[in-house]
């Protein structure tokens, strides 16, 4: 029997959470989503309040993300951009909690979960700012608030050519 609380269990499920995201969103996309109208809402509801609660796992975090963006810039933009910056502030002072207490016991694995939330966030981001005009990005995201939070890791992100992306080109 599997052991809920063991490190092998915790990874599995964070190996798995990705597929299961994937699995989830995949019916709306195809011809089920368009003879079942309601199927798309209530999928995102559900990721919504249950994923994407603070009180949740990473993992759990980290599936929820996947899954919003699955349905493309326009649900990155309504659920994941105005926790944006709360959750990614939350995951800086767990990693540097997990940092204070060294590389002992299951902090490597905390560790682990925390950035592939980032990540995810980050991608989810991404797929907004490459499907989402500037007009429209200035309307909807305060990019001071967000630079201050997410610095320079929204530069390739950013579709535009900026004088820093010709710097390195």
């Amino acid at each position: 029997m599997l052991d809920l609380h063991s490190e092998n269990h915790l990874t599995f499920c964070s190996l798995l959470t990705p597929y299961i995201s994937f699995v989830v969103a995949s019916p709306c996309r195809c011809s089920y989503g368009e003879q079942y109208t309601t199927m798309k809402p209530r999928v995102i509801k559900i990721l919504t309040q249950q994923a994407l609660r603070i009180d949740r796992p990473p993992p759990t975090q980290y599936g929820g993300i996947v899954g919003i963006s699955l349905f493309g810039p326009r649900a990155v933009d309504a659920f994941l951009l105005p926790l944006a910056r709360a959750y990614w502030e939350r995951w800086e002072m767990e990693l540097m909690a997990v940092a204070k207490f060294g590389e002992g016991g299951g902090n490597a694995l905390r560790e682990y979960e925390l950035s592939m939330c980032q990540q995810a966030l980050l991608n989810a981001i991404g797929i907004f700012m490459q499907n989402v005009n500037a007009q429209e990005q200035a309307k909807r995201v305060d990019f001071d608030s967000f630079a201050e939070v997410f610095g320079e890791r929204l530069i390739p992100l950013n579709p535009e050519q900026t004088n820093y992306m010709m710097a390195i080109l």
